[in-house]
């Protein structure tokens, strides 16, 4: 197979994303609970190929630059999904979707926080963590209905692929025990 480069998987794929902003004591911090890659054409209430669990979302954004990112509490509250600007981890994801012949697949993370910089998102977690407070991550407790719900909407894997930074560890232990996760393979 040829590797097709960014513009020639962007004519048969789009990232649809939900992003919100969540408060964690006096900081407000950037957070995006989905990625959806779809062909083009396809809905997000279609049938999804596959989940991959990664770290966090990195650097990602919408792709309108004037979208205001609600601040909302995702334990109780559905985020709106909006055209996120795709990355590097995205077209290497299509270009497995290609291979695959998938159409529809969603990227979690371990955690919602977006940062490009591992160690600012270490911080920020760090922040999560002092504050007692889990619900940056789709893995917690208050988010079982929403992790539940994708779930079923899955028909395909479920696939890990967050690294090995011991910074995330605890985290990632966390999804290897969880209920709702017994399958994950990578």
């Amino acid at each position: 197979m040829e590797l097709l480069n960014s513009k020639e998987l962007l004519k048969e794929f789009e990232v649809k994303a939900s992003f919100y902003k969540l408060q964690v004591g006096k900081a407000c911090v950037n957070c995006r609970n989905q990625a959806r890659l779809l062909r083009k054409g396809m809905a997000l209430d279609s049938v999804i190929d596959a989940v991959f669990i990664l770290v966090n979302p990195g650097a990602c954004s919408a792709k309108d630059q004037t979208y205001d990112i609600p601040v909302l509490d995702p334990t109780k509250e559905t985020i709106p999904f909006v055209k996120a600007k795709s990355d590097q981890t995205q077209w290497q994801l299509m270009r497995l979707m290609k291979l695959r012949q998938w159409n529809h697949t969603v990227i979690i993370n371990l955690s919602d926080i977006c940062s490009g910089n591992i160690n600012v998102f270490l911080d920020s977690l760090k922040l999560f963590q002092s504050n007692n407070n889990e619900d940056h991550s789709i893995l917690s407790e208050r988010r079982k209905n929403e992790l539940t719900n994708l779930l079923i909407q899955n028909k395909g894997p479920i696939i890990a692929g967050w690294g090995s930074n011991s910074g995330v560890r605890k985290i990632a232990e966390k999804a290897l025990k969880h209920h709702l996760l017994q399958n994950i393979t990578g």
